[in-house]
Order: C-alpha cells, then sequence, then structure tokens
C-alpha cells in the first residue's frame, strides 16, 4: 500500500473522519448529530443575531427527506460550503504560505 497520500485524499479522509465520529450504527447523522456537528466545529452556522440556524440546513441537506444524513449528503453540503468560502480558504492559504 502506498503511504504517500495526495493532500486531497488527507482531506477526504480527515472530512470522513468528521462524519464518522458523529454517525450511527446506520452509517448516517441523526439530526442530533448533525446539529452537535455544526455546533462544535462550525460555529459560523449562527447568524448574526446569535439564532443557530442547524434546523435550516439540516433541511436543506437532507436531500432524501428521511430524517438522516448519509455520507454523500453530507459530502455536497462540505463541498458546497467550501465552493462559498472559495475567496477566505484562498486568503487563508495565502496568509499560510507567508509563514512559511
Amino acid at each position: 500500500m502506498n503511504q504517500d497520500l495526495s493532500g486531497l485524499e488527507i482531506a477526504l479522509g480527515a472530512m470522513f473522519g468528521v462524519y464518522m465520529s458523529k454517525q450511527g450504527e446506520d452509517g448516517k447523522l441523526s439530526k442530533q448529530a448533525f446539529l452537535e456537528l455544526l455546533n462544535e466545529p462550525l460555529p459560523s452556522f449562527k447568524k448574526g443575531d446569535g439564532r443557530d440556524i442547524g434546523e435550516e440546513i439540516f433541511q436543506g441537506v437532507d436531500l432524501k427527506q428521511d430524517g438522516s444524513i448519509e455520507f454523500k449528503e453530507f459530502a455536497l453540503m462540505m463541498a458546497g460550503y467550501a465552493a462559498g468560502s472559495y475567496e477566505t480558504l484562498h486568503k487563508l492559504m495565502k496568509e499560510m504560505n507567508k509563514k512559511k
């Protein structure tokens, strides 16, 4: 097995690790687990008035409308979040590269 992982493989592994840390026995995220996942590492999902929009996000991510989030739904959400945050992420990477 090749031990040299690409940055993409590492990022995908990290995303899967976050998902797995909250998944239930059925391999899915319950609504409660999803909301915990959003509120712990991603406090930016709160609106300016401090209101938690996790419920709204859950409804949009639960594409099958079955009350749970599968990994594919989770990955699509993360890809959308990353795409929407491109400018911020790009600036962050520039700052990190300057410090090297």
